[in-house]
């Protein structure tokens, strides 16, 4: 059964190594893949995951632009890839942003709030979901035990405020704090992916989440590069699943939110 990876990050091959580098430091893991283009393109002709929702996240409001245009012109360049694009709340013109990123022909926009250093409710940042509106989803990191920035209880409040938007909340919307994340997101109108949560958790409580918040909300997703694709959909697959619950996480909800054409894969 093919399938859509929706979370990969890519990096400029002439700084990958030392951008994987610094993501592993950060996150105190050793990495697996060394996060180019070239990568998820071989894993295209050599597995089920045939399309990679692809971003890089702009540390600084002066990134934002440049980024921007590598991701459209990686996703020009291979037709494997759909991109999103980034945004940084501390930014200037971010509405003639946000029109660029829809012009370059990018699919949503990508959020990293403990890496970009904001609260993910901030004044700044809630003023960015009210200039993007509904006209494109946000694929947005949610959790992490050392900080607070992405909280769950933060995208909860999000979520109230701004219904309009459509929100894919990584990691079972609660990285490394899973269980903190079901009283805030069980019942809230958000779609989750499942990257980087069979790395840490055993696989019947992964199952658990699976279960609790059912296939219509999941997306399937790797982390690329702290992950290794073929190996997290392998594992994915030993879940005790129907084929519909399969297809819903591991494309159909994916080409829903992110607008991708899979007619030629169907």
């Amino acid at each position: 059964m093919f399938a859509i990876d929706c979370h990969d990050h890519i990096y400029n091959p002439k700084i990958a190594s030392r951008a994987v580098a610094s993501v592993g430091k950060f996150y105190d893991i050793e990495m697996n893949c060394g996060g180019i283009a070239d990568e998820l393109v071989k894993i295209s002709k050599t597995s089920p995951i045939k399309k990679f929702v692809v971003n890089v996240v702009a540390a600084t409001p002066k990134s934002v632009q440049k980024l921007n245009k590598y991701i459209a012109k990686e996703c020009e360049k291979h037709k494997e890839f759909v991109g999103l694009g980034t945004l940084h709340p501390d930014m200037e013109n971010m509405e003639e942003e946000i029109e660029s990123i829809i012009s370059l022909g990018l699919r949503g926009i990508k959020l990293h709030p403990d890496t970009q250093c904001f609260n993910m409710d901030s004044d700044k940042a809630m003023k960015m979901y009210e200039t993007i509106g509904n006209r494109l989803p946000l694929l947005i990191h949610c959790g992490d035990y050392r900080y607070d920035y992405s909280h769950p209880r933060r995208l909860a409040r999000v979520l109230d405020a701004f219904p309009q938007l459509t929100v894919v909340a990584a990691h079972f919307g609660g990285w490394s704090i899973f269980d903190q994340a079901v009283p805030y997101l069980q019942n809230r109108k958000c779609y989750m992916d499942i990257s980087s949560s069979m790395p840490f958790i055993d696989h019947s409580r992964v199952y658990s989440y699976i279960k609790l918040y059912g296939a219509n909300r999941l997306m399937f997703g790797s982390d690329f590069p702290m992950w290794d694709p073929i190996k997290e959909y392998n594992d994915f697959m030993k879940f005790d699943l129907t084929n519909e619950e399969r297809e819903k996480i591991l494309w159909r909800n994916a080409a829903k939110v992110f607008q991708i054409d899979c007619s030629d894969m169907i």
